[in-house]
């Protein structure tokens, strides 16, 4: 489903970070050196999308930005009765200072839970966060409250893109603060993760739940030879916020639900994106991948493409097959996530198929599934770069074919963010870098780049002066 919310998370005192702001896009992407917390803010993004429905008590609360969020709920209510007693339809559309409440509740609860839920993302509960919110939210479209009487048979749903449908009830009272608190509940989770996250309910935390945000990490190649020996911890899984009592893993929660989503069938029946993994298949993996059930865990094979060749597993296969089975496998099958983090995609990768990834994942975005991504790619970044600028062009369809580029291979630039994360004196500096219509500059690329192309040419000038080398 698309992506209709636009909200930047604001992070103080977390990791390396003294302060950082990252906007969460359609295409969302992490740049920079190494070690400079890339990982830690992708986490910590997927924590908030994955883990955010949990932090919603089950009771009404006192605070002030609730008892705001109430008052809304109990005004639009009333409108709408008035719109129904005089034959009209009881929608009633929220402002953006209604939304606003909403996410300002929102950041109340991150603020109470922002350690308890920065532990459960990362299975240490020693880790400092001095604050996490949200700022600068807006929607494309606002959310439109649909209220209907009981005769209607209408149950309280956000299952539509821009709607809620709400029973009416009956009287003023309607019927109690218990029901009022369960509509401002489903409202602002609508609002933060609505279409790009998991529902609301069931509210289960210590299992993958359809929706959830699939976080593909780092080093897919040693998680996918390792697979079945890791696979027993990622399925008993410790909720820190469940037991303190039990240790926690040796993996972070977005990996231990990685394995966890590998160790599923999901059927390839509604596969949204079988498309795009039958491209890569061909284009890159020049085979498919399949999974094989041997009792208990399954496994994962690389059937080459053309007549008498021989399935492989993980194991006797490239390491481009072994990075790409994951990716591949779940796009093949109908999805369970309604977002997708993808840790260096470019790894592996010779600087052609870092380029077909880069379509790839233009692909998904224009199909509608946001992305998240960590790259160093300089070659996976230029084709981003190239489909942005093609997307603009005045002559797109005929360079498109000139080019060889597909419907849906180009990129709008509003769909695009780009962070720039640099270590400076023990901490990590994170820069929002603009999106033009010729694409992002981004400085630790172009300048490693550029030192390199200098000793290029320092190298060759005394070579063009035909001069030997010094000591041969």
């Amino acid at each position: 489903m698309a992506m209709h919310q636009r909200w930047t998370l604001c992070v103080e005192g977390f990791a390396r970070f003294k302060h950082a702001e990252v906007a969460l896009r359609p295409l969302t992407l992490f740049v920079g050196e190494n070690n400079s917390g890339k990982s830690y803010m992708a986490s910590l993004l997927w924590g908030v999308l994955a883990l955010g429905r949990t932090l919603f008590p089950a009771r009404p609360g006192e605070s002030k930005a609730y008892k705001a969020c109430i008052v809304v709920l109990m005004k639009h209510r009333a409108r709408a009765q008035t719109q129904i007693a005089q034959g009209g339809s009881g929608e009633v559309v929220l402002s953006a200072e209604d939304m606003q409440l909403f996410v300002q509740w929102f950041n109340e609860l991150l603020a109470k839970h922002k350690k308890q839920l920065v532990g459960r993302i990362f299975g240490n509960r020693d880790l400092p966060v001095g604050d996490l919110r949200l700022v600068d939210y807006s929607r494309v479209k606002p959310i439109t409250l649909v209220f209907r009487t009981d005769d209607e048979a209408v149950r309280l749903s956000a299952r539509q893109a821009h709607r809620i449908s709400v029973p009416l009830g009956d009287g003023d009272g309607w019927p109690n603060a218990g029901e009022f608190h369960r509509v401002a509940c489903y409202v602002t989770w609508k609002l933060i993760g609505g279409d790009i996250a998991g529902p609301l309910y069931p509210p289960g935390a210590s299992q993958r739940v359809d929706g959830e945000p699939l976080f593909l990490p780092a080093s897919r190649t040693g998680f996918m030879l390792t697979f079945r020996a890791l696979v027993g911890e990622a399925l008993t899984l410790y909720d820190a916020a469940a037991d303190d009592a039990v240790p926690p893993s040796q993996f972070t929660l977005p990996v231990v639900r990685f394995l966890q989503a590998l160790n599923g069938t999901p059927p390839t029946a509604g596969a949204a994106y079988a498309r795009t993994a039958g491209w890569l298949e061909k284009t890159l993996l020049q085979g498919g991948i399949q999974q094989v059930k041997h009792g208990g865990a399954p496994d994962y094979e690389y059937q080459p493409f053309g007549e008498g060749n021989t399935r492989l597993p993980m194991y006797l296969s490239s390491s481009l097959v072994a990075e790409l089975a994951p990716i591949v496998h779940f796009l093949k099958h109908r999805p369970s996530f309604r977002t997708l983090f993808i840790e260096e995609p470019e790894a592996h990768l010779h600087p052609q198929a870092q380029r077909a990834m880069a379509r790839a994942i233009v692909r998904l975005v224009n199909a509608e599934l946001p992305v998240v991504a960590t790259t160093h790619g300089d070659t996976l970044f230029q084709q981003i770069n190239n489909l942005v600028q093609l997307h603009g062009h005045p002559q797109r369809k005929a360079l498109s074919a000139e080019l060889g580029y597909e419907a849906g291979e180009t990129l709008a630039e509003e769909m695009l963010s780009v962070f720039q994360f640099r270590r400076e004196a023990g901490e990590t500096t994170v820069t929002a870098l603009p999106v033009t219509a010729y694409g992002v500059a981004v400085q630790t690329f172009n300048e490693p780049l550029a030192a390199l192309t200098r000793e290029i040419y320092r190298l060759q000038e005394d070579l063009d002066g035909d001069v030997e080398g010094g000591d041969a």
